[in-house]
């Protein structure tokens, strides 16, 4: 099992390990802190999940879905959806903004196995992933590659990879406390470069190795997430 696999299982259920998982857990200090936060993560969004009210006649509703609706996965997971963005935005915003940007180039530099991910998925699961954060994600005609949650400066977003016309790029979404703002934030991190800007209550990363010009990350950044 490699560090990617671990993270993947981790991701999945980060409280029943095998033995493999946990040996691989106890010896690497990135994978630990990973279990760490998710299982904070888990507590929190429990904790929404069972101190929040539940509105008059949802509980019938559900179960009269359930023995006589379109019972579409893809319906069930965009609902899934849309409680995580209700319940995720107030434990979310736990940080100052000053660094973020920072981490999450640092995050990607060094996720080099993310880059190496390959195994395809389907645009409308990429939807239904970051709608979770408020953000229309079109099918801009790129292949993406990977597409995992992600835990940095503290906070769960979604990192994923496409195949860009010059090479594979990077995005990251994260809950952030600006709600708004124009792409043009250029930062480096070793061989990586970035492009931020801010939408929604949220902080969008674009990335690539140098070679790849900040206005191909722009270009594609905008099509992707249908912005002008």
């Amino acid at each position: 099992m490699n560090e990617l696999e671990a993270r993947r299982l981790l991701l999945a259920d980060p409280h029943r390990l095998s033995p493999e998982l946990q040996s691989m857990v106890d010896a690497s200090p990135r994978l630990g802190e990973l279990r760490e936060e998710l299982i904070r993560a888990d507590d929190r969004v429990r904790d929404a999940l069972t101190s929040t009210a539940v509105p008059a006649g949802l509980a019938d509703r559900i179960v009269l879905n359930a023995l006589h609706g379109n019972r579409s996965r893809w319906g069930l997971a965009l609902a899934a959806a849309v409680v995580a963005a209700a319940i995720a935005v107030p434990w979310t915003l736990r940080e100052p903004e000053t660094g973020l940007e920072r981490a999450m180039i640092e995050h990607v530099d060094r996720e080099l196995a993310e880059l190496e991910d390959n195994r395809g998925i389907e645009p409308a699961l990429l939807r239904v992933s970051v709608a979770a954060f408020g953000i229309d994600v079109r099918d801009a005609g790129y292949r993406v590659r990977h597409l995992a949650n992600c835990i940095v400066a503290g906070r769960e977003g979604r990192h994923f990879t496409v195949d860009g016309p010059n090479g594979v790029v990077s995005f990251v979404v994260l809950p952030a406390q600006d709600r708004g703002g124009d792409a043009g934030v250029l930062m480096h991190e070793g061989a990586t470069r970035g492009l931020f800007m801010k939408r929604a209550g949220v902080t969008i990363g674009a990335f690539a190795r140098n070679d790849i010009s900040p206005a191909e990350l722009e270009r594609m950044m905008r099509r992707i997430f249908a912005v002008s």
